[in-house]
């Protein structure tokens, strides 16, 4: 008779055959244009992919100057679309650069049932909601989203974690924030703009919010 260490490995095991046979099924979809990362991102089914490194290094390495969507039609949230440009320390736009994107939910959690991921940079490698693309012939990019919500039991403000890799390897991380978030005032705003993350006001509706970054990388 089998243990129940047993029957649990075995258990791991045929989900991990199932996860890789998965993932490398989306990759061929991807590779063959019968899909795009949007619609990837957006399927509830593989929601539960997401956390894996094999189906994150999937979507980077399927990254193209486009308007991608990190949410399913039903995730909790305010709709929001975000824009941004990126130029290099003289103004010029900077085209084609890898961003990656990622967040909490409406609720501030960045898994399914935790505000943090409490593994290696669980929240940075593992967030449920992410997304790469890179930057068009302009220098620009735009995403669709929910708001996030800042960490529940925390002063910190709502936000979205943005790094761009430059073409001669430096890099840029920062942190998209939001102009009407009730706790970017006082200290928190001051020590935001301290630290050089970029701070948006709506300029689409209530309903149907836009926020515009202008991010510069040496």
């Amino acid at each position: 008779m089998k243990t129940l260490a047993a029957i649990l490995l075995l258990a791991l095991h045929s989900c991990a055959q199932s996860n890789d046979a998965l993932i490398k099924d989306i990759s061929n979809k991807l590779a063959n244009g019968k899909t795009t990362i949007s619609t990837i991102l957006g399927d509830p089914s593989s929601m539960s992919l997401h956390s894996l490194t094999a189906f994150r290094d999937m979507i980077k390495q399927n990254a193209k100057a486009e308007k991608i969507k990190l949410v399913t039609d039903n995730e909790p949230g305010t709709r929001i679309t975000v824009k941004g440009i990126v130029l290099d320390k003289t103004g010029a736009p900077q085209p084609s650069l890898l961003v990656y994107v990622y967040q909490t939910s409406s609720e501030g959690w960045y898994s399914d049932t935790a505000p943090h991921i409490l593994t290696n940079e669980g929240d940075r490698r593992h967030a449920r909601l992410f997304g790469y693309f890179k930057t068009d012939a302009t220098g620009k990019f735009e995403f669709e989203t929910i708001k996030p919500k800042g960490y529940p039991h925390s002063s910190l403000p709502a936000h979205i974690h943005i790094e761009i890799v430059n073409a001669n390897g430096s890099s840029l991380i920062s942190e998209l924030l939001f102009d009407d978030d009730p706790r970017l005032v006082g200290d928190i705003r001051a020590r935001a703009i301290q630290e050089h993350f970029v701070i948006s006001k709506n300029m689409g509706t209530a309903v149907a919010p836009v926020y515009t970054y202008t991010l510069k990388i040496d």
